[in-house]
């Protein structure tokens, strides 16, 4: 299993953290003072405790998990694989529809059941209802279950850490992002350019992320402090 397909069973640490992967540990070129310096995503406090940081925090230094929240706990968030399965349907925020099918689903099982593009009977919210200029004919979970035909994997990627932003929004477990930031990198990156955080303007330069250096970063979140309560007892009769 890749880490783009992970399911919710990630492994758990002592005290319930998750333990640091290599893709947390993924460091990039960033910009400080004008210099490029080398940043990593994944850092640790003096207690040892995993931190996950926005870009700006990233960026500039700060050891907060969002800039002007100091006192919040960052929660990486969870992955695609997460949140593309019929079983952890119950867990998508408000405004935020997933998809019907023509075929029935079973919500007791694990996994994609077999399920197809082609199986979809409503698209749900539409991927242009949040992303500008993203595709109007496909929803949310499409580009979540099937990226190669639907947008391809930066727009996957973003659209897990639009879900992210809209579930993790509390001061235990604070997403780094927040929806217009996720919507901000979209914009920036759909037309080929490269992603500086909007209160860094002007001072990143040709060292602003790429695309594949956002999807590196929204993959080394995931997991970090982000359980979720257990699933519903949908099978009990």
């Amino acid at each position: 299993m890749n880490a783009e397909n992970r399911d919710a069973e990630l492994p758990q640490a002592p005290g319930g953290a998750t333990p640091p992967s290599a893709s947390r540990r993924r460091l990039f070129r960033g910009v400080a003072g004008g210099a490029g310096v080398l940043l990593s995503v994944h850092a640790k406090t003096a207690l040892g405790t995993a931190v996950c940081k926005s870009p700006s925090a990233i960026l500039s230094g700060n050891t907060s998990p969002r800039i002007g929240l100091p006192t919040s706990t960052c929660s990486g968030g969870r992955s695609p694989g997460f949140w593309k399965v019929p079983q952890k349907f119950t867990y998508w925020p408000s405004g935020c529809n997933y998809a019907s099918f023509h075929v029935n689903v079973n919500t007791c099982s694990t996994g994609m059941q077999g399920l197809k593009l082609s199986d979809v009977k409503n698209h749900g919210t539409r991927l242009s209802e949040v992303f500008p200029g993203a595709s109007s004919t496909y929803g949310l979970w499409a580009i979540l279950a099937f990226p190669n035909d639907c947008g391809g994997q930066l727009l996957r990627h973003l659209t897990a850490a639009y879900l992210n932003a809209k579930t993790f929004k509390t001061a235990g477990q604070q997403y780094p992002l927040t929806e217009a930031q996720v919507i901000d990198i979209w914009r920036q990156l759909n037309n080929g350019g490269i992603y500086c955080p909007s209160s860094m303007m002007g001072a990143c330069g040709s060292s602003g992320w790429t695309a594949q250096q956002v999807i590196s970063y929204i993959e080394g979140l995931y997991g970090i402090n982000a359980e979720v309560p257990s699933d519903p007892a949908l099978c009990k009769r």
